[in-house]
């Protein structure tokens, strides 16, 4: 079993769970089923990445920080490739390049819509470094808690703050366009996957917790949907516990698997450009009904493509860069 599943494994399947985030693949069936995978269920593969990355960063960093600033080097090169890479496509867009634009999607929204991810890693794994580094672990926990929660009300429970004046959020939103991001949302999910590194969880009963967890936020994102309280779906109370002991699951197969590693980044990277691709080869041939309009099918060839792209990639840069990143 350990050597069919492992953490490698499961970055590829959360990269493929992001991808249907930004297309809604059951969107043109059933919007309900659609939500429920697409705005709930899927919203644990940005909270994997992130608990990857603190459980093999965060442990080498307390120890040595030249290799966090290693690290961090590594990710502003790849940031700074995607920031070129959809230049192109923003200019096309009509993208404003006022210097308070330029400045906030840089360092906080990211430039492009996923590209958020990058900024946002790089500011949570200082602020969780400088944390563990001043307090006990304890305490580091208590303020990463507090952080989500205050940035789950901002975006979960948005227009329940709006209806109660809480202003304090509407300021936020003035810096911030959600609160998913690297002070509210990713401290936490580090600090789990670091957690997660020095002890030893039990595998059987991380399983069925995180199944009960699992259960429990469907519940808890449906009653938002109901009550149209969310500005952003991306953060939920049960999400905490959801992950929390489906990674504990995970790491008990202590197996590595870089290409798997090398090919959910480059998913994760370059699968909006397919999406667009996509897009022009069916408005080009007249077939937007098949592949763009019929969200599923678009879905699994964005999916495909990505994935095959990403394998020749893979393949060109084991010849050429044997290190690899782990975000």
């Amino acid at each position: 079993m350990n050597k069919i599943l492992n953490l490698d494994l499961s970055r590829l399947i959360a990269a493929i769970l992001i991808v249907a985030i930004h297309i809604y693949p059951f969107y043109s069936m059933n919007q309900t089923l659609d939500y429920i995978f697409t705005h709930i269920m899927c919203r644990i593969g940005v909270p994997l990445f992130l608990m990857i990355s603190g459980y093999f960063v965060i442990p080498i960093a307390l120890k040595n920080q030249k290799k966090l600033l290693d690290y961090t080097k590594n990710i502003l090169k790849m940031y700074l490739f995607c920031i070129l890479l959809y230049l192109p496509i923003n200019i096309y867009a009509g993208y404003e390049f006022s210097l308070t634009n330029i400045i906030k999607d840089i360092l906080i929204n990211g430039t492009f819509y996923h590209l958020w991810y990058f900024p946002a890693l790089i500011l949570g794994m200082y602020l969780l470094y400088f944390l563990l580094k001043k307090f006990d672990k304890k305490t580091v926990l208590i303020i990463s808690l507090l952080l989500y929660l205050i940035g789950l009300f901002g975006d979960s429970y948005y227009y329940l703050n709006t209806q109660l004046s809480l202003n304090i959020y509407n300021n936020l939103f003035q810096i911030f366009d959600y609160t998913r991001n690297g002070l509210f949302y990713v401290p936490i999910f580090l600090y789990m996957g670091y957690i997660l590194n020095i002890k030893k969880p039990n595998q059987t009963k991380s399983l069925y917790l995180f199944i009960i967890f699992y259960i429990m936020m469907i519940i808890e994102g449906l009653i938002l949907h109901n009550f149209n309280l969310q500005k952003h779906d991306s953060m939920y109370i049960m999400l905490l516990p959801t992950m929390y002991y489906l990674f504990s699951y995970l790491v008990n197969f202590k197996t590595e698997n870089k290409n798997y590693r090398n090919i959910a980044t480059d998913i994760y990277i370059f699968h909006p450009l397919f999406i667009i691709v996509i897009r022009f080869i069916g408005k080009i041939f007249n077939i937007e009904n098949i592949i763009v309009y019929n969200n599923l099918i678009h879905y699994i060839l964005v999916v495909a493509i990505s994935l095959i792209f990403a394998i020749i990639i893979n393949k060109i840069k084991k010849k050429k860069l044997p290190q690899t990143i782990k975000i």
